[in-house]
């Protein structure tokens, strides 16, 4: 981190402000020997100098200027001018790193720390990055922000992520006792008010027409193929956000591909955004199949950021890198955690995006369709059959704590017992799952396992149940998505519990039914009472299979 001096530059009839990192560098920035120089402060943190140049910008304008000119002067007459004289001293290696500043920053939001690492690596010198940065900061090249802000209220705002949550700390950076400190992000590297961003909006925009290649090894199913053209016009049209609706197993993940190779096909760049990691990794090899020809760049955490091409992969995490880079952006699983109520990853999104860029965000459980300027629908699975729909069943359950074989509800061991299909347990909490998974041992007389966030070995339990080596698999919300087992069946105890969202128990619901071995399936939702969420989940199920039966996409069965 390099500290900020405060430079006023004059010329006749001109007043200009700047922030150095090196007085040395005067030389690079003065075009003649017509221009006086002077420095108004000594070296300050990023926030700091900011923040007192606001005060300067004020004081030279309007009328005051020549006054507070004098000022400056008389102020300076002590500590003496520095020397202005034009410097043509390794000015074209420093060019030369400038342009290789602006290629990392393309589209990107960087610390200074970070940018500087690279370069670093790459054999540049440090003095010749700091030249490099002030060059091009000083010729509207480069967008240069301090580590905090002031908001319109006078709250002090993060610019990487616009947080308020911050706390001073000392810091061994700057030396400052109370450097302020982003608590939100700062799992993504500490960002301090002694920090500074770089950015540097995509410049290139549509590059050009190229072709790109897309190569299916499958047909799309017929609502796939509707919501696949619905796209494409969404594109065509002046509407800047789409919603995709579609049902757990439909397939929504194929139907924007038409319409990132029409966005890569006019020289456009594609943002495929994801709010979990491990399937950041299964998506990039997906969008690698489909699109043989374009190189597909991942971006998750452990993976270098310097990862180049027009299709990125990332998580909703590392999309706050981006900055004013991508034609469109698709965000798949809206509702899913973390990115579900963060508005700092929400941010990261739409500053990822062109100003006029495009989104299309996609879940089986949408909120507010108002905001979207179009909701296209894809409600019915590949298979042709009606999603499961939950049974809802009031019915008082033992607590967890004091849970045994004795007293847990018969009919539901007798569910168990006969249905002979492999069985999904979801329960609130790893207490909860812990308890549950002991006294379905004992009373049931078969294998189960059990499965959540503090298991070390989670794929190992999937695949025993997927090889049929555990009958029932008791698990918190960890497997509410992403997982399949085919001819599995579902049940939800506690399912009034806090923890259980609409959201949750729609994806919960969408474990069954999915192939067309075992397009049907037994969903249970027990409580002592119907919880809000527990109807929606319900009233979603219900409208997408009326919107299948509708609109003729169902084989003959009855849809309630």
């Amino acid at each position: 981190m390099q500290k900020l001096q405060i430079c006023v530059f004059k010329s006749p009839g001109t007043f200009r402000l700047c922030l150095l990192r090196n007085l040395r560098h005067i030389g690079d920035l003065i075009a003649d020997q017509g221009q006086d120089v002077v420095v108004l402060s000594p070296p300050l943190p990023s926030t700091k100098a900011y923040e007192t140049l606001a005060i300067w910008e004020r004081r030279f304008g309007g009328r005051w200027r020549s006054v507070w000119w004098r000022l400056a002067i008389w102020q300076m007459r002590s500590r003496g001018f520095v020397e202005a004289t034009p410097s043509s001293e390794g000015a074209e290696r420093v060019l030369d790193v400038l342009h290789r500043v602006k290629q990392l920053l393309e589209g990107r939001l960087l610390s200074e720390h970070r940018l500087i690492k690279a370069l670093r690596q790459e054999g540049y010198w440090p003095s010749d990055i700091s030249r490099a940065l002030d060059l091009g900061v000083y010729q509207s090249k480069l967008r240069q922000v301090p580590g905090f802000v002031r908001g319109s209220w006078g709250q002090v705002l993060c610019t990487r992520c616009q947080s308020e949550e911050v706390k001073a700390f000392p810091c061994l950076v700057c030396g400052g006792q109370d450097c302020l400190l982003c608590l939100t992000c700062r799992t993504m590297g500490e960002h301090r008010s002694c920090s500074t961003l770089f950015s540097l909006t995509n410049s290139k925009g549509r590059s050009g027409a190229r072709s790109v290649k897309l190569q299916l090894t499958y047909a799309l199913t017929v609502p796939q193929e509707q919501a696949s053209q619905a796209l494409l016009d969404f594109w065509r049209t002046g509407e800047g956000k789409a919603l995709v609706w579609a049902a757990c197993g439909a397939g929504k993940t194929e139907v924007t591909f038409a319409l990132i190779q029409q966005v890569l096909s006019e020289g456009g760049e594609v943002l495929f955004a994801i709010p979990r990691q491990d399937i950041v990794r299964e998506m990039a090899d997906r969008l690698g199949g489909a699109f043989p020809d374009v190189t597909v760049a991942s971006h998750y955490s452990g993976k270098p950021w310097l990862a180049a091409g027009p299709l990125v992969v990332a998580t909703t995490h590392q999309v706050l890198h981006f900055y004013r880079r991508f034609q469109l952006a698709v965000l798949d699983e809206v509702d899913a955690f973390p990115y579900q109520g963060n508005e700092m990853l929400r941010l990261g999104l739409m500053r990822a995006l062109l100003t006029t860029g495009k989104l299309i965000e996609m879940t089986a459980t949408p909120h507010a369709q108002s905001d979207y300027g179009r909701v296209i629908t894809i409600p019915a699975r590949y298979h042709g059959y009606a999603l499961p729909v939950p049974d809802l069943v009031t019915r008082a359950l033992p607590p967890w704590t004091s849970l045994q074989a004795s007293n847990f509800p018969p009919f539901l061991l007798d569910l168990l017992e006969n249905e002979d299909h492999p069985w999904l347990i979801f329960g609130p909490t790893i207490a909860a799952c812990t308890s549950l998974q002991k006294v379905l041992s004992e009373a049931t007389g078969k294998s189960v396992g059990l499965c959540h966030s503090k298991v070390e070995h989670r794929a190992h339990v999937i695949q025993n149940l997927r090889d049929g080596k555990l009958e029932i698999v008791v698990t918190t919300s960890v497997l509410e998505r992403g997982v399949n087992f085919p001819g599995v069946g579902v049940m939800v105890l506690y399912a009034d519990h806090g923890v259980f969202t609409v959201s949750t128990l729609v994806q919960i619901a969408g474990r069954v039914g999915r192939t067309a071995i075992s397009p049907r399936g037994t969903v249970i939702f027990v409580a002592p009472r119907i919880a809000a969420p527990m109807k929606k989940a319900l009233h979603l199920i219900g409208q997408l299979n009326n919107q299948a039966k509708a609109r003729g996409l169902l084989y003959s069965e009855t849809v309630t």
